[in-house]
């Protein structure tokens, strides 16, 4: 089984180490999102899609890539984020739904806490400090073998 992980994690790193993590537990190449388009999407049984969430969106790169994906490849996908704020699925649910708007079969959602100091945050020194931390990273590892199992399940 082959996994690429797309990723934009331009502000704190946060969505790398995340990535990061699931490689862990999973055979995994990660991409960042100014590099994807290097890789043929037609050699991976899964494509995941992370980014931080920037004023309740993921990163725009990540979104366009995403809008861009022709029909015939990236079949199976997931979606995963970092924020400072939490809100994760409602995060999530605007990728979540475009690749489910172009044939996409999505395995999962994840998301987890991150430290973030954009905008106001940099005021108090930002917040959730040491995040994400080792329980977020356990969570995003049990994260991906949950989309491989789904994956499985699917092609049964």
């Amino acid at each position: 089984m082959k996994i690429l992980v797309i990723i934009s994690s331009a502000h704190m790193g946060n969505t790398r180490k995340i990535a990061e993590a699931m490689a862990k537990s999973a055979p995994l190449t990660i991409a960042e999102i100014d590099g994807a388009p290097e890789y043929d999407l037609r050699d991976y049984d899964i494509v995941g899609f992370g980014s931080g969430i920037y004023f309740g969106k993921h990163d725009a790169k990540i979104m366009q890539f995403a809008e861009s994906l022709p029909e015939n490849v990236a079949t199976h996908t997931f979606v995963f984020s970092t924020s400072g704020t939490g809100s994760f699925d409602k995060n999530n649910k605007p990728l979540v739904d475009l690749l489910k708007s172009k044939n996409k079969i999505v395995l999962g959602s994840f998301g987890c806490k991150a430290f973030d100091k954009f905008g106001p945050f940099k005021l108090v020194g930002g917040i959730n400090k040491g995040r994400p931390d080792e329980n977020d990273c356990n969570a995003a590892r049990i994260f991906i073998e949950s989309v491989i199992h789904a994956f499985g399940d699917n092609e049964a």
